[in-house]
């Protein structure tokens, strides 16, 4: 996913490739240094979920709103929406599975999508039962907010994606419409066994020149969140972990059968939830924004002009002011 923001890495990545678990009962936490707090400013928290070590980073009380990040972000890259909810919400933002302070499990096999449910699902017990669950996802964590609905929605109350289909409507696109098709052939070269050589060549100025030098230059991300960026991106095995989502999840068009849909081929979500659109999104095709109404019961769409495929960065008080709405209803 993410592919404006990392279209001309992609291209740069296929050029040098030319040239030379079921949660458990219990759930331990381990607690950070008391008043420990990250580059951003919050809390910053580790906990053991079905058996792995899960960084986050926390602010505010009240009811929970759990945002899950794409590639190529971490937990604080929701900075700018931590910040204005955790006025009136408890935030909680993790690192993924495989990203920044997160475990990293090796093999891809240990990043399908029904295991990355899990790790949601344990991190959401983990908090107080009386408290209301708002799951806010964005690119891949978009499509695991939207899987973890399908497969838990008594967990949720409300759901928010921002720019994201559901996994099994992202299979179903991939397969079957020739646009949406070409559009992720970015993701074949992402899962190349020779990503991780060119990131170990390049580094994390690779992904900051190719995707986010330009919101730093026009004032839309500051010095803080680009050494928070780097910091992210120089965690051992932080680039491996990433790109085994795709590894694990997107198989090739010509491989993708019945079986490959989780939770199922026609899964549906019932939770009611806020769909975050943009006008320039080019991860996703159009047609897409057609198709993901036909599999969720209770929809709300906002279209937010001017933007591209990460609007928190931009357009923060759009996407603010859309929730906010939402919320209220």
């Amino acid at each position: 996913m993410l592919k404006n923001q990392c279209f001309r890495l992609v291209r740069i990545f296929a050029c040098l490739l030319i040239a030379p678990f079921i949660l458990t009962s219990n759930v331990i936490f381990a607690a950070a240094s008391s008043g420990q707090t990250t580059t951003l400013g919050y809390d910053s928290k580790f906990v053991t979920l079905n058996g792995l070590k899960f960084h986050y980073v926390q602010k505010g009380e009240g009811d929970l709103i759990v945002f899950l990040h794409g590639y190529p972000l971490f937990g604080e890259s929701w900075d700018k929406l931590l910040s204005h909810f955790s006025n009136d919400y408890h935030v909680v933002a993790p690192d993924n599975r495989g990203y920044n302070l997160s475990a990293k499990p090796e093999g891809s096999e240990n990043y399908k999508i029904e295991l990355l449910v899990e790790d949601v699902k344990a991190l959401i017990k983990h908090f107080p039962a009386d408290k209301k669950v708002t799951l806010v996802g964005h690119d891949w964590g978009g499509a695991l907010a939207w899987a973890t609905a399908q497969k838990h929605p008594e967990l949720i109350d409300k759901l928010v994606v921002i720019n994201a289909p559901p996994y099994n409507v992202l299979l179903h696109m991939i397969a079957n419409n020739e646009d949406q098709k070409k559009s992720s052939v970015y993701m074949e070269r992402l899962k190349s066994s020779n990503i991780e050589k060119i990131f170990d060549e390049h580094g994390p100025e690779m992904l900051w020149r190719y995707g986010f030098d330009r919101g730093y230059a026009n004032g839309h991300l500051d010095d803080k969140f680009k050494q928070a960026f780097f910091e992210a991106w120089k965690q051992p095995g932080a680039h491996t972990g990433a790109v085994n989502w795709y590894r694990a999840n997107i198989p090739a068009v010509a491989d993708i059968k019945d079986s490959s849909y989780w939770p199922s081929k026609m899964a549906r979500v019932t939770v009611p939830s806020l769909l975050i659109w943009t006008e320039n999104e080019r991860t996703f095709v159009p047609a897409m924004l057609d198709e993901i109404p036909k599999y969720v019961d209770d929809l709300s769409v906002t279209v937010i002009p001017g933007s591209g495929h990460s609007p928190f960065f931009d357009k923060p008080k759009e996407v603010i002011d859309a929730m906010q709405k939402f919320f209220a209803k």
